[in-house]
């Protein structure tokens, strides 16, 4: 018997990359570094690429390390810092999946008989079960940023997780894995693609809550080009059903390819008790 681990996010991976400079010039003719400031409010759209920046709204823990762990030898990847006033860096590579693929084959090298590691492609990620979707090159592989780890300086204590939302509660409501409310609003991935692409269609699935015969339509509307190396996505919840006890859930939710980081995005730390 095969077993499969598709990898879905760049946990395997190592992302050591020197983030440069980013300069701009005076009118004097000589050149100067774009502030922090300038590159988060201006929202860059050169930084889309190259690194993920921004200030973490509800920061009080002092210098410190953006962390993820290696899915296959469970080891730490350090994939950006944190300054004492909550401002972070995350390098992105440019040649991520090249990156991700020779960690995937050493990792394989080393798998018990039957083990198969793949990656998903742009139907597994993006699949609708009885509905139509219509993809453009379905096959291309697609991986992602998964939810970063905040820890102290020395990366060994764990202290909250990074989400960037329109609100906190969305946040929090993804750190519960769906089980606190959820509340209209938005939350970004970043996602690297091997190749040019596309997925669009409406996926609508009866759900029901549990509480005697209520349910409603869970309705996912996709419409994604998505472009070779790293895309942000944006999950808009543009509706919620409130259930008989009160649990309010996501009921449409619609996913777009953006060029920036929207301008009212709070970068929110979820505390890990």
């Amino acid at each position: 018997m095969k077993i499969k681990i598709i990898l879905t996010s760049v946990i395997i991976s190592l992302l050591f990359f020197e983030c440069k400079s980013h300069i701009s010039t005076s009118s004097s003719g000589e050149t100067k570094e774009k502030t922090f400031s300038e590159k988060v409010a201006k929202n860059d759209t050169s930084q889309i690429q190259k690194s993920i920046i921004g200030m973490i709204s509800n920061y009080t823990n002092g210098a410190g390390l953006i962390t993820s762990y290696d899915m296959i030898s469970g080891e730490k990847i350090i994939l950006g810092n944190i300054d004492q006033e909550g401002k972070f860096n995350l390098p992105l590579d440019e040649n991520f999946l090249n990156t991700l693929s020779e960690k995937a084959k050493i990792a394989q090298e080393k798998a018990p008989n039957g083990w198969k590691i793949e990656f998903k492609t742009i139907v597994k990620t993006f699949e609708c079960d009885g509905n139509e979707m219509v993809y453009q090159n379905g096959e291309t592989i697609v991986t992602g940023i998964p939810d970063p780890n905040i820890t102290d300086k020395e990366g060994n204590k764990v202290v909250g997780v990074l989400y960037a939302v329109s609100q906190p509660e969305i946040a929090k409501w993804l750190y519960s894995y769906g089980q606190d409310n959820a509340v209209k609003g938005y939350y970004l991935q970043w996602y690297f693609v091997e190749n040019q692409s596309s997925v669009k269609g409406k996926c609508e699935i009866p759900t029901y809550t549990g509480i005697g015969n209520e349910n409603y339509d869970h309705v996912t509307v996709t419409n994604l080009e998505f472009q070779k190396g790293w895309n942000l996505l944006k999950y808009n919840i543009l509706e919620v059903f409130k259930d008989a006890n009160g649990k309010t859930t996501p009921s449409k939710i619609e996913i777009n390819r953006i060029a920036a980081i929207p301008q009212d995005v709070q970068w929110y730390a979820v505390t890990v008790e």
